[in-house]
């Protein structure tokens, strides 16, 4: 709201002042009036105006005496002046007039005389003091009658000189209104960019500091205190007082600007820009703009978790990881422990036996649970693909590349867990670049110099004896020794029989209720048989199993008979980890083998893999779940045996 105060000169103005001021309809603007007259009324008068409008002395007192008020002045123009001298030359016939007043006042008033054949003297007065001086000395030197303001008139009446005042017309109180109103739009406008530029200045997090051509400090923000730990910085001192900055020094010396420069300002570590203000062709100083660099990571931090954590976070806790048998509850307890230490796990076990789910419930418990959890399977990334995928590229590194460049799964997994599963199938050229990562906790994306800290737990699963493939030359022993430093055994199903049963029930209710179908019952006889049977595919097999029963079956007891017809839909276990293929090379058959011996392992595993993509009509992802193994692993299968 923008004050305006109206100073009536003299009374006999009021109505028409008032009739102009009602028309001012502006929102955010106040006008009301008062009447004052001479310096010692305007002395003693308070101002509670951003704007005053006033005549002659009066005008020239609010100017001086209130330098922060932007003053107005109703002009007089020279009709004004000569309408006096009119009515002082009708009224008194004088042969001698002085016109006694301010500087505005007398604009043209010497030629007036001989215009009107008038003798006129002109005095100017800028006080009150001046004015009583100037009409005792006119009384002397035969002034017939005096002209002037308000002011002048009460003083020439007090002396007994016969006095006529210039009054202003009806022209000059509107012009003057109307200067007002618009000082008081142009005041609203500049009220709204200084609170503008007050709220950017103050409320943004980087601090902002402003320095003439000298050096000297000439501005800064609320910010700028509080990064460099000043209860207030004061203007004027050179900036090397408070920001020892060699960037600004050369800024100031060759007028270029500095962008990204890191310096230690005190005990605070910063990250600048300065830029340079030219006046013309002129330097008149510079700006910076800094931040805390560790205020800057925690916030990239921030931002890491806000914007990526979404899908990013672990699902299962280990009260999702079901049975009972002493192997799993050990595993459980074991992970458990780990999951309170910040160090690499490795998890081992066959395919379906819940790697993945030991994983999540690991970070689920650990410090790092409030950060992202985010799960790699290496053996579904195409080689040429690991490193932009799992580094992160930058803008133009390749043909295709996203605008801005991509963030990568190691840098979404900052503060949080990055799960690699199927670690066994990494390519050995990557694994070095892997291990890199692993001991310098640190990533360079594809197409950048820049490398970037992070800090990841990193949980690796898999199926297969990495020992064996490191005695082999398939796995660097450095990379393993660095993942495997915890590490969990997980039981395959075949070792905990007495968890099927359980599973079992467990699962057909889930899948009943899904499919809408009534409760499953099952004949006495199946958990002696399935407990009989190897569980080449865990508990996934298992899982596959119960959802086909619920799909197919309702109302009556399940036989046994119906659950074999199920399983002979891939009548030969598929055989995964390294170790399942020593045992079944060294004499253990395989179950549900031909009658009349064994096969070979490749040709078990074909035929059974052929019978599950012809129940599936070829459908890979419906083969897979069949076979109880992930897609990926399919695909790798088939392409090995083409």
């Amino acid at each position: 709201m923008i004050s305006i105060t109206y100073v009536i000169p003299y009374e006999e103005l009021r109505p028409l002042v008032t009739s102009y001021l009602q028309q001012v309809n502006r929102d955010h603007i106040d006008v009301h009036t008062t009447h004052l007259v001479g310096v010692e009324e305007v002395r003693r008068f308070f101002f509670h105006s951003d704007i005053v409008v006033a005549r002659g002395i009066t005008y020239t007192a609010v100017k001086n005496l209130y330098p922060d008020i932007t003053a107005i002045e109703i002009p007089v123009t020279g009709y004004d002046v000569i309408r006096a001298l009119v009515e002082c030359r009708k009224t008194f016939r004088p042969r001698k007039v002085a016109i006694i007043a301010s500087g505005n006042m007398l604009y043209g008033a010497p030629s007036l005389g001989e215009i009107l054949e008038m003798d006129i003297e002109v005095y100017s007065v800028g006080t009150e003091e001046e004015a009583k001086e100037y009409l005792s000395e006119v009384k002397g030197r035969g002034v017939d009658a005096v002209i002037g303001g308000l002011m002048t008139y009460r003083f020439a009446r007090q002396k007994g000189i016969p006095c006529i005042w210039i009054k202003s017309g009806p022209d000059a109180i509107k012009q003057s209104i109307d200067e007002a109103v618009r000082t008081a739009e142009i005041k609203i406008r500049e009220q709204e960019k200084a609170e503008f530029f007050k709220i950017v200045m103050d409320y943004t997090h980087e601090g902002i500091l402003s320095v003439d051509r000298k050096g000297n400090i000439t501005a800064y923000n609320r910010s700028a205190r509080t990064i460099l730990k000043q209860d207030k910085i004061p203007l004027g001192v050179h900036y090397s007082q408070i920001a020892p900055s060699q960037a600004i020094e050369n800024v100031l010396l060759e007028g270029k600007e500095e962008l990204g420069v890191l310096e230690q300002w005190g005990s605070v570590p910063i990250a600048a820009n300065v830029i340079p203000m030219h006046v013309g062709s002129e330097l008149g100083g510079a700006v910076v703009t800094f931040q805390n660099v560790n205020r800057v990571q925690e916030l990239e931090s921030r931002i890491r978790r806000k914007i990526f954590l979404k899908g990013h976070t672990s699902k299962y806790s280990f009260r999702d990881i079901l049975g009972s048998s002493p192997s799993l509850k050990q595993a459980i307890r074991m992970a458990e422990k780990y999951s309170r230490v910040d160090a690499n796990v490795l998890i081992t076990g066959e395919t379906g036996t819940g790697k993945e789910l030991f994983a999540h419930s690991i970070h689920a418990g650990s410090l790092r649970a409030e950060g992202p959890f985010v799960a790699v399977n290496c053996a579904a990334l195409p080689e040429p693909l690991l490193e932009s995928e799992l580094f992160g590229y930058a803008e133009g590194a390749f043909t295709g590349a996203m605008r801005g460049g991509k963030v990568g799964l190691f840098e979404l997994a900052h503060k949080g867990t990055i799960f690699l599963d199927e670690i066994g199938e990494l390519p050995l050229s990557f694994q070095s670049k892997l291990l890199r990562v692993l001991q310098e906790r640190e990533i360079m994306r594809v197409g950048d110099d820049r490398v970037i800290p992070i800090d990841v737990r990193v949980i690796a699963a898999t199926n297969l004896n990495l020992q064996k493939r490191a005695e082999e030359g398939m796995f660097r022993r450095d990379l393993l020794f660095r993942l495997d430093v915890l590490r969990i055994d997980i039981p395959p199903l075949r070792e905990r029989k007495e968890d099927i049963p359980f599973l079992l029930r467990y699962y057909l209710e889930i899948f009943a209720e899904k499919f809408g179908k009534k409760r499953i019952l099952l004949d006495s006889s199946i958990d002696e048989y399935l407990c009989g049977y190897s569980w080449p595919g865990n508990v996934r097999e298992l899982v596959n199993l119960c959802e086909r029963i619920a799909a197919l079956f309702e109302g009556n007891i399940i036989t046994q008979k119906e659950v074999e017809g199920l399983m002979k839909i891939y009548p030969y276990g598929c055989v995964e980890s390294v170790d399942q293929q020593e045992e079944v090379q060294s004499g253990t058959p395989l179950p549900f083998t031909q009658k009349g011996g064994t096969r070979p392992l490749e040709d078990i595993e074909a035929l059974g893999i052929l019978e599950a993509l012809r129940a599936a009509r070829f459908n890979q992802t419906r083969a897979a779940k069949l076979l109880g193994i992930s897609r990926t692993t399919l695909w790798r299968k088939l392409k090995r045996m083409e």
